[in-house]
């Protein structure tokens, strides 16, 4: 019998002996931890053989006494709803899960349930295959997403030593992750300073991404400083290539002027075919020459020799901004029971918009705009990053690119983004109206955010945010409308969100946060 095997019998005898209890007074009885038995509790729950009150603290009784009469039993309708209840609790799990790993005190406060709820929940789906844990950062991911394997990857490492980072860099923590990439905090040993350096499989896509980077250079857009290629040894173990722990032959690194980037979570799930060649990004940068050969050589996958499981990575190398996301502005400021300051709101959103204003002016677009690629620098000032999606608005010739569909975040892609292939930059100003919406308007948990964002995509607005927010509301209506060519341009918002706002100069030079 099980060491597993045998706790649940002690708590079954403890029942049949003592009739009906509350998990503390069992766990003292029986010599374990509280957490232990109710792990347990719920287990049996599951097989039928105990059942719980709806007090609080539940009392716990076996689902058939010892005299042999039996308790009574959840009639098949009321075993329906219990099974639909947890079904739709596990829907609101995995719909969380399905933009990255979160940790469980995260999908605690965005699903407004206590911790031990959740952490309940999320144990019984590992149990039956639907979700997993990554020991390293304790984030909780979909079994079988594609993030799987940037985990395993990493698993193999000590943060202090990953290849192609440990000659110059001491890693810090890992910042964030996503199916094809993951970001680092790290500290330079010789310079001392602190910067983010991100990892991603070296294709022509990565390519795009420090082509663009290398162009811009602009206050609200994250500092790029350089790049370099690595090589890294993979063992293939049946479902997924993992790394091990020799060390890359380091290469020259890549200088440019400025710009940057940060985290991508791209959740499409389509092949990785870029809609548009490298060269139409960067107009033909012959000086970044180096890094396109290298990921024409490592082909689609980043591998350059099969047969020695050797794989190309980029690392790219930006500014290490401290402020934070703008998902976490959101949701401390969703937390605070005080009414938002409408000048910190349009002042934030302003430099938001001059970001990609200015990405417009250079023939890019975005493709991925959410909170999560908002960031904050260390004078507050806002920085759009991660141009893992960026992509040129025509080709040489001026026409039309045919593009990729559903390439980006489900919830922010515009329409066009999600069902054509042909599209402009006027798809990066659909999801800057949800970004201002979420700013403006407090959302208690992150299923009515979820739904809320589902009903401005079809521009229903909730009750009373037309009231408060007049002049806002017409301004975000026009920005999601469904055809492109109704939503006004970047330019036009900016200096909209000016003349309306009385965003003067002397405003906009202070910190945003």
């Amino acid at each position: 019998m099980s060491a597993e095997t045998q706790m649940e019998r002690k708590i079954i005898d403890f029942l049949r002996q003592n009739g009906k209890s509350i998990a503390l007074t069992i766990a003292k009885e029986i010599g374990l931890d509280k957490s232990t038995v109710n792990r347990h509790l719920y287990n049996l729950q599951r097989s039928n053989q105990v059942f719980n009150s709806n007090e609080k603290p539940p009392v716990w009784d076996l689902m058939e006494k010892t005299n042999g009469i039996k308790q009574t039993v959840k009639t098949p309708e009321q075993k329906s709803l219990t099974t639909t209840a947890e079904t739709c609790e596990e829907k609101h799990v995995r719909d969380l899960l399905k933009s990255g790993g979160l940790k469980a005190c995260q999908i605690a406060k965005d699903l407004g349930q206590p911790r031990k709820t959740v952490n309940k929940q999320l144990y019984s789906m590992m149990q039956t295959g639907k979700v997993k844990k990554c020991e390293i950062s304790s984030l909780w991911l979909l079994e079988g997403e594609e993030s799987n394997e940037s985990h395993s990857q990493e698993s193999d490492h000590r943060l202090g030593s990953v290849a192609g980072l440990s000659q110059s860099f001491d890693v810090i923590t890992k910042l964030g992750e996503g199916g094809f990439g993951c970001v680092f905090k790290v500290k330079h040993k010789f310079d001392g300073k602190i910067y983010a350096v991100k990892k991603v499989v070296l294709t022509g896509e990565a390519d795009s991404e420090v082509k663009a980077l290398a162009r811009l250079d602009h206050p609200n857009i994250v500092r790029y400083i350089t790049c370099w290629p690595d090589s890294e040894s993979c063992t293939s173990n049946q479902d997924r290539n993992q790394v091990s722990n020799t060390s890359g032959s380091s290469s020259c690194g890549v200088t440019f002027d400025r710009a940057g980037c940060e985290e991508r979570n791209d959740e499409d799930d389509e092949d990785d075919d870029d809609d548009v060649d490298v060269s139409d990004v960067t107009s033909r940068m012959e000086s970044l020459g180096s890094t396109a050969e290298l990921a024409s050589a490592a082909g689609p996958s980043g591998n350059l020799d099969p047969l020695n499981h050797s794989r190309m990575y980029l690392f790219i190398q930006m500014e290490f901004c401290e402020g934070g996301t703008l998902t976490t502005w959101i949701r401390v400021r969703n937390r605070m029971n005080k009414q938002r300051i409408a000048v910190e709101i349009h002042k934030i959103f302003y430099e938001i918009v001059s970001g990609v204003e200015y990405i417009h002016s250079n023939s890019l677009i975005h493709r991925d705009l959410k909170p999560d690629n908002i960031l904050f620098g260390m004078d507050g000032k806002v920085k759009i990053g991660d141009f893992g999606l960026v992509a040129a608005q025509t080709n040489h010739s001026g026409g039309p690119v045919e593009r990729t569909k559903r390439r980006g975040t489900l919830q922010y892609m515009s329409p066009e983004q999600e069902n054509k292939r042909n599209y402009d930059e006027k798809t990066d100003i659909f999801p800057l109206g949800l970004i201002w919406f979420e700013m403006l308007w407090k959302l208690s948990t992150g299923m009515e955010r979820a739904e809320l964002l589902k009903d401005l995509r079809n521009q229903r607005f909730p009750e009373g945010f037309c009231d408060s927010y007049p002049t806002e509301n017409k301004f975000i209506e026009k920005m999601l409308s469904f055809a492109p060519e109704d939503r006004p341009p970047a330019k036009d918002i900016k200096e909209k969100l000016e003349k309306f706002f009385s965003l003067d100069e002397d405003l906009l030079s202070q910190k945003t946060i």
